[in-house]
């Protein structure tokens, strides 16, 4: 298996999971929501979860979209769930999601789903966010991980 070069040490998030009514304007409402707090988006991701909405959104500063979130589920939207993501800055070459899914796997870990973040701004790494069964675990295992010096099976990379 190959190498992951990727010399950072993943980093933890907060995704906030919040379910609309299916509606034009609902998305623009949050997302406008969190620009007047001040909340910089660093991802947004949008699915359907029966008969509405999901969308996920990372941003910062985490305290002003939590509030942004309260003060949604307030106003009757909702429910918004808060999820802990381990974030992994990877380069962008084919394969690297696989790789981080097999150490996964590999250590029984399962993901529930994951998704990429493109660099801010263009520019930088991009990151894979990961949402875990065993979060705390799997930290370890990527901390732990000899990367890019070794492959996931612990080999010397030539």
């Amino acid at each position: 298996m190959p190498s992951i070069p990727v010399p950072m040490t993943p980093r933890e998030f907060t995704e906030f999971s919040i379910y609309l009514q299916q509606r034009p304007g609902e998305l623009a409402g949050v997302l406008d929501a969190a620009q007047l707090a001040g909340v910089e988006i660093l991802s947004v991701s949008t699915s359907e979860h029966l008969d509405r909405g999901c969308v996920r959104v990372i941003g910062q500063p985490e305290q002003a979209l939590r509030e942004v979130c309260e003060r949604l589920v307030e106003a009757g939207v909702g429910p918004v769930v808060e999820s802990p993501l381990l974030g992994v800055e990877i380069d962008n070459r084919p394969g690297v999601v696989r790789d981080l899914a097999i150490l996964m796997a590999d250590n029984r870990v399962n993901v529930r789903y994951c998704y990429l973040v493109p660099a801010i701004g263009g520019q930088g790494s991009s990151l894979c966010v990961f949402r875990l069964d065993e979060h705390d675990r799997a930290m370890e295992i990527v901390n732990k991980a000899d990367w890019p010096a070794a492959n996931l099976n612990g080999e010397s990379a030539a």
